[in-house]
Order: C-alpha cells, then sequence, then structure tokens
C-alpha cells in the first residue's frame, strides 16, 4: 500500500479528521448522484439542486432570501444563480416595489428540470433511508444532531473544557 493510502486510511479512522469524512461523504454523494441526475434527465449541477427547489417553492426571490432560506453564504448563492442564468433556468428580474432589488424565478425550461428534481428526490428519501438500514444508523438525524450540538456548543467551547478537564 502506498503511504498516501495509508495516510488516507488514517484519516478516514481518525476522529480529529470528522470533519473530512464528512466533506468525503458529501463529495461522494455528489459525484454520484451527478450519474444519476444525468439518467433522470437533470441537466443542471447537483450542488444547485437546493436552489432551484427553493424557487420553485417560492416562485421569486432576491438572492438575499435564498441565502437566507437554504443557511449558506451569499457569495455561494451567487455562484449557483450565474450557473442557473447560463442555463437558462432561471431570469432576472428587478422588484417594481424595490428598484435596488433584484428577484430570481424559474424559467419554462427551468419548472421542467425542477419537476424531474422533486421526483428524484422523492426516490432519493427512500434510498437514503435504505442506506442508513444498511449502515444501522440514522445518517440524517445524527448529522442534524451533530450539526445542532456544534451549533449551539462550538469547537473552540469543547477544546476549552477540555483544557479544564486537563487541567490546563
Amino acid at each position: 500500500m502506498a503511504s498516501e493510502e495509508r495516510f488516507r486510511t488514517e484519516l478516514a479512522f481518525d476522529p480529529a479528521f470528522t470533519a473530512k469524512m464528512a466533506l468525503d461523504f458529501a463529495l461522494l454523494v455528489s459525484k454520484q448522484a451527478e450519474i444519476v441526475y444525468e439518467s433522470k434527465g437533470i441537466t443542471f449541477p447537483v450542488t444547485v439542486s437546493s436552489t432551484v427547489l427553493y424557487l420553485a417553492r417560492v416562485k421569486a426571490a432576491s438572492l438575499v432570501e435564498i441565502a437566507r432560506a437554504l443557511g449558506h453564504p451569499h457569495q455561494l448563492i451567487s455562484l449557483r444563480l450565474k450557473t442557473l442564468l447560463k442555463l437558462e433556468l432561471i431570469v432576472s428580474d428587478p422588484d417594481f416595489e424595490d428598484r435596488r432589488r433584484v428577484v430570481y424565478s424559474l424559467t419554462e425550461k427551468g419548472k421542467s428540470q425542477s419537476a424531474r428534481l422533486q421526483k428524484y428526490c422523492g426516490e432519493a428519501a427512500e434510498v437514503f433511508r435504505d442506506l442508513s438500514d444498511e449502515v444501522g444508523v440514522d445518517l440524517l438525524a445524527g448529522l442534524r444532531a451533530a450539526f445542532d450540538s456544534m451549533q449551539s456548543t462550538p469547537l473552540s467551547s469543547r477544546f476549552e473544557s477540555l483544557a479544564k478537564r486537563k487541567g490546563a
């Protein structure tokens, strides 16, 4: 086994690299979902899916509203919107009540793609429930619980508590 592979394996089992494992899992799911998207005729990147779903639900929203709804930075949402505009899945229009505000909405093509995505989501929920059963862990519940715990007690506080327990 090459030293790189050994190192990668060590990281995969080291609790200090839990975040890396979570990211690796997210990247693996995204990569594999791309193949499924293609087979279902979904033409946009997996990474913009939540933005498409949100716009399908609310009909029109500003960048700030989308970022707030998804809990992501404005810069990330801006990049996603540029991708969707380039793919002609959304349009941007000035808000007639507030000219400084730009609202985004799905095009007919975007609505069609959204319908395909919503069907995928129903099936994906079943697939991930099956995966949870297979590994014996409710993956979503575990991730949500870990996220909530980290929100309520940040990593810095956890390090401070560790130092106090060790008497440092």
